[in-house]
């Protein structure tokens, strides 16, 4: 018997704070198998014992709960140990891995490779498997994760193996397991132990499309022409845009000194400090790839048709890298000036940022994070352990700029009389989808600004049901789903169909994307 299990019974209880307001979960233990046959023995006993787990990779679910479980008295299984590379595959471009196997790990693995992983902005650390899992995505061509994945090896609740890619090589999602893949994101129905995931090939070009709205007003205009690019395949990627304070998240902090932490920022300052960093209501940046000749042809159809709207300039990687230099050796003439000094910091930061959408994770994203935090933001950030106070809602709009205009107003105007500072980011992922995050930011060391908070995030859960935004990702918060105010009623009945024939002893995560009371099957039904 694997050592994890004989050592099962001798852990104290724990609890493990999710980092969403003062939400927090008991676990009786934490289990670290090494490798699959370990997993499958802790899933075994734990099925013959009757006690549930809760899996995690890296357990690094920012802004949605971290490692936390979705309910009490879970084992929490942490799967970082096993962290295989297990096979990649140069021809085609496929890579498969093991759950604690992580952004930074595969970029390094690829480096010398045609191929490149499409990041997230999630950081180097965070698991491969888990963000593919909880249907995260990227920036590029395949940044639709949960689109190019397939599932190797699973383990079922009662600690039954199985294999659902039989190919003699990688093919895609074909024969009987063709649609199942998918059944496992976003569940609880079983333990994903091995996946394979496609890659990007890296492109001959690769361009940098950077926008700036010319006014808050044209954010309906850009949508509608995003949309159209996207669905002519002008953009193959999926381009973000961030709202002002977004930005300035990266770039700023809070200034409790002067502005007051029950009424949000000074707007007087907000307004200089977008002049200073050259900021527009709302800024974004994309990827163009192709062979040159291509990727000159969809920049300038681009360039055309934001135009009239927005300030548009499109620079290569290499380039922008060498203005970057350039402002560095110029520091040494102007760096005494505090001015300069955040302009090319800025500058630096964009660039690594830029350097991301080659398939090199980073960390920078995370410092939105500590807007509200008091401390010193660490070199190696971890915002939960850290105990910067953050929420992220992600409501799925249609790419309709009509629709996505009402979203962001109303969801302002809830900021607004929270006295917290509205920060967004709107991806469109395909010409239908519009995946907003929305970030709420907070001082966790204020008991005043916690309860706003967590006030705050319930009033927007509940503004989004009511006008039918569903949400592509839920908190841990909020889990298990009260039915009785959830939008998507017949979903949570068919998942409960699903759970009860994969794991009728609820043994795989508890209350995981599902509800609350078990749904009571009659005989009819």
């Amino acid at each position: 018997m694997s050592s994890v299990v004989e050592q099962a019974d001798l852990h104290q209880p724990i609890e493990l704070r999710s980092g969403l307001g003062h939400h927090s979960r008991i676990v009786p233990q934490i289990l670290q198998p090494q490798n699959g046959m370990e997993l499958q023995q802790v899933i075994e006993q734990a099925y013959l014992k009757k006690l549930p787990v809760y899996p995690v990779g890296k357990g690094n679910n920012w802004g949605y709960g971290y490692k936390t479980p979705a309910s009490d008295g879970c084992t929490l299984l942490d799967l970082s140990g096993m962290n295989r590379i297990l096979s990649f595959d140069e021809e085609l471009g496929v890579i498969e891995v093991e759950p604690g196997v992580t952004q930074g790990q595969v970029s390094g693995y690829l480096k010398h490779t045609p191929w490149m992983l499409d990041c997230t902005g999630a950081g180097p650390d965070t698991s491969l498997m888990g963000n593919i899992l909880e249907r995260g995505f990227g920036h590029g061509p395949v940044g639709n994760r949960s689109q190019h994945f397939t599932i190797s090896e699973l383990i079922l609740a009662n600690g039954k193996v199985m294999k659902l890619n039989q190919s003699a090589r990688y093919c895609g999602r074909a024969g009987l397991a063709a649609n199942l893949h998918e059944l496992f994101t976003q569940n609880n129905i079983a333990v994903i132990s091995k996946i394979k995931f496609e890659l990007m090939l890296r492109p001959e070009a690769s361009l940098r499309c950077l926008v700036r709205l010319k006014s808050a007003n044209d954010l309906p205009a850009y949508i509608d022409i995003m949309r159209r690019l996207k669905s002519e395949g002008s953009i193959d990627g999926l381009p973000h845009l961030g709202n002002t304070y977004r930005m300035l998240t990266m770039m700023e902090r809070f200034n409790f000194t002067k502005w007051s932490t029950s009424d949000g920022a000074n707007q007087a300052d907000i307004e200089s400090l977008c002049n200073q960093y050259n900021l527009s209501p709302w800024s974004g940046a994309f990827v163009i790839t192709g062979t040159t000749a291509v990727a000159k042809a969809k920049a300038a159809r681009v360039k055309a048709l934001l135009k009239p709207i927005a300030k548009v300039n499109v620079v290569s990687l290499a380039k922008l890298k060498q203005m970057n230099q350039i402002a560095i050796s110029a520091s040494r003439l102007l760096g005494r000036l505090s001015v300069y000094q955040r302009l090319q910091g800025s500058l630096n930061e964009f660039t690594e940022m830029m350097d991301m959408l080659e398939g090199n994770p980073k960390d920078l994203a995370l410092k939105g994070c500590y807007w509200r935090y008091r401390g010193n933001i660490p070199e190696k950030m971890n915002p939960v352990e850290d105990g910067a106070g953050f929420f992220w809602v992600a409501p799925t709009l249609p790419m309709v700029g009509e629709d996505v205009e009402k979203c962001m107003r109303l969801s302002q105007q809830a900021f607004d009389k929270a006295g917290f500072e509205f920060g967004v980011t709107l991806t469109a992922v395909n010409a239908y989808m519009c995946q907003a995050i929305i970030s709420i930011y907070y001082d966790s060391g204020n008991p005043d600004e916690v309860t706003r908070a967590t006030d705050l995030v319930r009033k927007l859960r509940a503004l989004y049901r009511r006008y039918q935004w569903p949400c592509y990702r839920r908190a841990v918060d909020e889990m298990p789903f009260n039915s009785e105010f959830e939008l998507e009623q017949d979903a949570l009945e068919l998942r409960s169909r699903i759970k009860a024939a994969f794991d009728p002893d609820d043994i795989v995560s508890p209350g995981r994307y599902q509800m609350a009371v078990s749904y009571q099957f009659s005989e009819d039904s």
